[in-house]
């Protein structure tokens, strides 16, 4: 798989912003990519000043351009080749109807409604990643040095090659280790309830045959995500009544620098329904690392 070349980075001027844009210029300088940064004005909002001001639109649309340009500036230094973006609209249709259109095969974002709780990832960047047809990387973190320990979670579907392949594109690091996971909530955990009583039959060693049918098919990806990562890769299942809250558990314990999850339909649905289930929506909600989400195709 082509590594990133054309990425876009969505600028409010946040330090969530100042983290993704120090984490796009990284991925950037590793494989020589173009970053675009656009901010996007809300709708009316200039108009609102050259109406009460008697301002001419083109000077408040370069003012707002020379404002991007000195945060640029502020984050990355002078020596950069990082093209700046006005636009003017819905911040969220229009920095992903840009994203679509122009080619970019990446748009990180900053989470920046988290003042409250460190956790939650912003309703912006849920907003962006509805409609967006290329890997969203949400940032709400200080980015990192080194992507040492990714973990790309997986569910058996047509999603696994894709998150296996963008996962091995965001490795770095000499001792950098990718992790499969698997999370679920088997049929022992999730018993039968008939008039309010929880029903379990007696196991005839359907368990043990659950878990080697996994464990093969974990066998089958880790094969498969070594044609994709030549380094160190470990698989791992996880057994839970809660499977989200076992991998939100997991990424903390363990100290993931990054994780990868797909995302298939689109709009609402593709979010909300066909994301893994709610498991993978409350990963994006809560998760205290950067996320990668990666559309798959129909």
């Amino acid at each position: 798989m082509k590594p990133y070349l054309n990425i876009l980075v969505g600028i409010n001027y946040t330090d969530a912003s100042r983290h993704a844009l120090r984490e796009a210029k990284r991925i950037a300088d590793e494989n020589g990519a173009k970053i675009t940064a656009c901010h996007v004005v809300p709708l009316g909002e200039i108009n609102e000043f050259v109406n009460f001001y008697m301002i001419e639109h083109k000077i408040m649309i370069n003012a707002a351009k020379s404002s991007l340009e000195g945060f640029i500036e502020e984050v990355c230094g002078r020596n950069h080749d990082i093209v700046c973006q006005i636009s003017e609209g819905i911040p969220h249709h229009e920095l992903v109807s840009k994203a679509n259109e122009e080619g970019h095969d990446l748009l990180v974002l900053g989470d920046d409604d988290y003042a409250d709780d460190s956790r939650k990832a912003g309703q912006f960047a849920i907003k962006c990643l509805r409609f967006a047809t290329m890997p969203v990387l949400l940032v709400n973190r200080p980015p990192v040095n080194t992507r040492s320990l990714v973990a790309a979670c997986i569910d058996f579907s047509k999603s696994t090659s894709p998150v296996l392949e963008n996962a091995a594109l965001l490795i770095s690091g000499e001792d950098a280790r990718l992790q499969i996971i698997h999370a679920s909530r088997p049929p022992w955990l999730h018993p039968f309830r008939l008039r309010y009583q929880k029903i379990f039959p007696e196991d005839h060693g359907q368990q043990e045959q659950y878990r080697e049918i996994l464990e093969g098919q974990l066998l089958n990806v880790r094969n498969m995500a070594s044609s994709f990562y030549h380094g160190e890769i470990e698989s791992i299942r996880l057994e839970s009544e809660d499977p989200a809250e076992s991998l939100l558990n997991h990424f903390q314990t363990t100290g993931c620098t990054l994780v990868v999850i797909g995302r298939s339909g689109k709009g609402v649905k593709g979010l909300v329904s066909d994301l893994l289930g709610g498991t993978a929506a409350e990963v994006i909600r809560h998760a205290e690392c950067p996320i990668l989400i990666v559309p798959v195709k129909n």
